[in-house]
């Protein structure tokens, strides 16, 4: 496997345990961190073999306490932290006070060298102030919501129980961490495992993403066919780095044809053509709510530069990306 990961997906790929740091900020919640942890225990344990492998991380290096007064000694420090295919930082209601600038300048490193990040709670505002989540979905619990949308403008935030979002996870905390978790498992080591991790738990009912606020496609999209649901929410979770049709079909065990013919018996077009208008609705969506620029815009939306965006945009809306945002600002 290559050392640039590009999405959870890859992660399938490889032939080694997946490797995880959950990097502790003072006060975080132990139920949502112990749900976390957990889960990959008991899918060790369900596997019978080391699917998975953690440690534990703090800023220094040291012990770090939950907001209960319990607390874990860190495996190491974040300068000196084994290379991690998935970091999750965990934070609580101080979470600001832990704020430093070597702690966005080692996030921003390990996202740039292909780590997935995640983050549960309140820990979405580290990963916002260090300027990854720009233009990005992201999962803020609703006490946090207003604050988070006024300190970050340029970000997407969301009601919805967690987002996924290209190579970033993050939870509104508490329970749902669990249901973000068993996302990540069954997209590395399939949906077997995470439903005997849940039976485990006496978690009846695996939710999804958007189960509280957003329809799940299924209903969204007024379709029936699971195979077509699973391959649209692999599509919006990943408009900045597009995936190949082929990959899609075989993600879903079906030929490139089958797809095209579920696709077109289902919405009139291509798979390709659903793929590109789900991206225009991001960049029409980042247009109007944020103040990015329209070359940020268009690497969001997986697109290689402005004008090969502005392109796409003009034939898509019959306008061009400044036209939209123009008009949207009189």
């Amino acid at each position: 496997m290559s050392e640039q990961i590009l999405s959870l997906n890859q992660l399938a790929q490889g032939d080694r345990p997946i490797r995880i740091g959950f990097f502790l900020i003072p006060d975080y919640p132990l139920m949502t961190f112990c749900a976390a942890l957990d889960s990959l225990r008991q899918g060790n344990r369900l596997a019978k073999r080391s699917v998975f492998e953690w440690s534990l991380i703090s800023a220094d290096g040291g012990h770090v306490k939950s907001s209960s007064g319990l607390g874990f000694d860190a495996d190491a420090s974040m300068a000196k932290a084994s290379r991690c295919d998935v970091v999750i930082l965990c934070a609580g209601i101080n979470y600001a006070d832990a704020y430093e600038p070597g702690v966005f300048a080692w996030l921003r490193r390990i996202h740039s060298e292909g780590c997935i990040l995640g983050a549960v709670s309140t820990a979405v505002f580290f990963l916002a102030k260090a300027g990854l989540l720009e233009g990005r979905r992201c999962a803020v619990h609703w006490e946090s919501l207003a604050n988070f949308r006024t300190e970050f403008p340029n970000c997407l935030p969301t009601d919805d129980i967690f987002a996924i979002d290209g190579r970033f996870l993050t939870s509104s905390g508490g329970t749902v961490t669990l249901d973000m978790m068993l996302y990540l498992i069954a997209a590395v080591e399939g949906r077997d495992l995470a439903s005997q991790i849940s039976d485990q738990f006496n978690h009846p009912r695996i939710r999804r993403q958007n189960d509280v606020q957003r329809m799940d496609a299924l209903d969204r999209f007024g379709i029936r066919n699971p195979k077509l649901g699973f391959v649209i929410r692999r599509m919006e979770a990943s408009l900045n780095d597009p995936i190949e049709i082929a990959q899609l079909a075989g993600s879903v065990a079906m030929s490139v044809r089958q797809l095209e013919r579920l696709f077109q018996s289902s919405f009139n077009k291509s798979p390709s053509k659903f793929y590109i208008e789900l991206r225009m609705l991001r960049a029409r969506e980042l247009l109007l709510n944020t103040e990015l620029a329209i070359n940020s815009i268009a690497d969001i939306c997986g697109y290689e530069s402005a004008s090969h965006f502005s392109r796409f945009y003009r034939r898509h809306f019959r306008e061009s990306p400044v036209v939209t945002r123009r008009e949207d600002n009189r």
